[in-house]
């Protein structure tokens, strides 16, 4: 599949499963992992929805853009990606860095997005953490991915889930540690530009907002000022939860979006 990100032209790696015929459910994954953040999902709404799971440039199997990452050309690679496919309005659900990409394209592109559902993610940062953010990219030019990667996993989840979860840590560490470290620092350059704040008053499409209790990335008060600017949107934040509530909560988080979709979503059947 060839995309021609803002001049570029990128491979594009993603995997399609379910029934053709309704809306496509496009999921984003976070900075620096891949599309498998999502696999409860795409096993879950494969079942009966047509499910699109996408890796962004410089992630997974995709190749980089030729220039530097940002949010405008990644939404652009979404969006021709999307156009090369011919789905036409996609149900958007993008987690974190995924969610920001999410936002853009939303506001870029309105009428590619028909719902939008946004996790563990933020629309703006206060000057306070865009300087921890331009930290974090510096840590990783100059300490290399084995040194942020403990890091990112401390910070995304719970000493508990760690404890007792620690296959899912290992594969989190060996997707991690497959990118450069220099264009991961450029994707945290990326993420301090993040300003969608006043931007989000013209999203008109249904929003479903999710944030984990205990998430320091991106805290139930970053979920909230989204709702707060999208009209119409809702907030659901679920307890003792960190920085993946589809990981970590996988039943909750399926239950919450799918009644999110059933409102104008109807499942197909398989035959």
């Amino acid at each position: 599949m060839k995309v021609n990100p803002i001049g570029t032209t990128t491979p594009a790696h993603f995997v399609r499963t379910g029934p053709r015929g309704g809306t496509p459910i496009v999921f984003i994954h976070a900075l620096g992992l891949d599309l498998s953040v999502w696999e409860y999902q795409i096993q879950e709404f494969g079942r009966d929805h047509d499910v699109i799971g996408f890796d962004l440039p410089g992630h997974g199997l995709s190749e980089p853009p030729l220039a530097k990452p940002s949010l405008p050309l990644f939404a652009q690679t979404l969006h021709d990606f999307l156009a090369e496919l011919g789905t036409g309005p996609v149900d958007v659900v993008g987690i974190s860095v995924g969610g920001m990409v999410a936002q853009m394209l939303a506001v870029t592109a309105p009428t590619v997005v028909r719902s939008l559902t946004l996790v563990a993610t933020s629309c703006t940062f206060t000057e306070e953490v865009r300087g921890i953010l331009r930290k974090r990219a510096q840590v990783a030019r100059e300490g290399g991915m084995e040194t942020l990667t403990p890091l990112h996993l401390e910070r995304w989840f719970s000493a508990d889930f760690r404890a007792k979860r620690p296959e899912v840590l290992d594969r989190f560490s060996k997707i991690l540690l497959r990118q450069s470290n220099h264009y991961h620092a450029d994707m945290w350059d990326m993420v301090t530009t993040l300003d969608l704040e006043q931007q989000l008053a013209r999203v008109t499409c249904p929003v479903l907002v999710v944030a984990g209790q205990d998430d320091a990335s991106a805290p139930p008060a970053a979920g909230q000022l989204i709702a707060d600017r999208v009209p119409g949107a809702v907030l659901h934040v679920l307890p003792r939860c960190g920085h993946f509530p589809p990981i970590e909560y996988p039943a909750e988080f399926n239950a919450l979006f799918r009644d999110f979709l059933s409102v104008w979503a109807p499942p197909l059947r398989m035959h």
